[in-house]
């Protein structure tokens, strides 16, 4: 009777064990994030021209990495998976929520489409004007994981309350620091900064001694680190003199700043004669100023892999990215030309020197 109870015992707690290492493969939490090949799909529905222009026969794509939150079997998976990288929840998301990083990537994302479009426009010298609509906290200063002040990325500022809305971050500086510096010898001396979030309205104080750590020449970084922010976006309003050369960005959940180039270079195919593309698939990833400097970007083995499984036989990557995307295009044996740029014009010239050779 014993021998059979024992045995009872060691099949409940083998299968209680077994129960257990399956709930912590399968569903429990981790504190990791896994960078995946995710899409690579055309621009043309994602830009317009309000002369109605329509998109030629080629395709230029966008890709984008798929951020996933694993379970430990998926951890380890991808642990030994090439085509795949796993992060701390911690190097990637920081201080912010799942909800706030995208919320974040969204508003770089809105400034990017606006810097392609300028590009453009400077690439082909077509006159534009500028307006800056707004000015949004792109990201927060943190001490020991948490933020350094009220503000958080995605909100706005508005301008010294009771005073004239801020036109852009230069500006809205200068006006800080000489209230500030006005309100040093005051029995009250603070001075309210009025932003917005949502429909809510936010009210900063700073304290005027805070002038006594900042040099006579002010920056819009000390600014923003007054505010304990790392950085703001400009959303600018760019729009051709020329009503019929107006070009316009939409895009649904793709958040960050990396498609900057492939905007800019869809702006000049729709702003010009003929087909940029030559009738082919062209992929291209990177950020861009509005003087038309490409930037580097993150995960960019995971899209040399969703490019080549969606056709691109050529992908225009910033320089910075350019070993790293050979060296996987290289054990990946595809065929896709892959080539570095620094600029709108070197891409501009990458793609004629493409198709001459085709």
């Amino acid at each position: 009777m014993r021998n059979g109870l024992s045995g009872v015992r060691r099949i409940i707690f083998s299968a209680s064990v077994t129960a257990l290492v399956m709930w912590v493969l399968l569903y429990a939490p981790t504190p990791y994030v896994v960078y995946e090949p995710g899409i690579a799909v055309p621009i043309e529905p994602m830009i317009s021209l309000a002369s109605g222009q329509p998109a030629d026969k080629g395709q230029l794509l966008l890709t984008a990495v798929k951020l996933t939150e694993p379970n430990f079997w998926h951890v380890l998976k991808a642990s030994v998976d090439g085509d795949k990288d796993v992060y701390s929840k911690d190097e990637v998301f920081g201080s912010y929520t799942k909800q706030q990083y995208s919320e974040r990537l969204t508003v770089i994302m809105e400034g990017s489409q606006n810097d392609a479009l300028e590009a453009a426009y400077r690439y082909l010298n077509v006159p534009y004007e500028r307006k800056i609509e707004a000015i949004v906290v792109s990201d927060v200063l943190t001490i020991a994981g948490k933020p350094a002040g009220r503000l958080r990325a995605g909100d706005r500022l508005i301008g010294l309350r009771g005073g004239p809305a801020f036109t852009d971050v230069k500006t809205a500086a200068e006006a800080v620091m000489k209230a500030l510096r006005e309100q040093a010898n005051t029995k009250d001396g603070t001075v309210m900064v009025t932003a917005q979030r949502g429909g809510e309205q936010l009210d900063i104080e700073l304290k005027a001694d805070l002038v006594d750590n900042v040099t006579s020449k002010e920056t819009p970084q000390q600014f923003a680190e007054l505010l304990g922010v790392k950085g703001f976006t400009e959303l600018r309003s760019i729009k051709a003199e020329n009503r019929l050369q107006e070009l316009h960005i939409s895009t649904d959940e793709i958040g960050g700043p990396s498609a900057g180039l492939v905007f800019a270079l869809g702006a000049v195919n729709l702003l010009t004669e003929g087909d940029l593309t030559g009738g082919v698939k062209i992929a291209a990833t990177g950020t861009i100023t509005p003087e038309g400097k490409v930037g580097v970007i993150g995960g960019i083995m995971q899209k040399v892999v969703s490019t080549d499984q969606n056709g691109a036989e050529l992908f225009l990557v910033p320089k910075g990215n350019e070993a790293d995307a050979k060296s996987k295009a290289r054990k990946m044996g595809t065929s896709m030309e892959i080539v570095g740029v620094e600029s709108l014009e070197e891409a501009m010239d990458a793609i004629a020197s493409f198709l001459k050779r085709r």
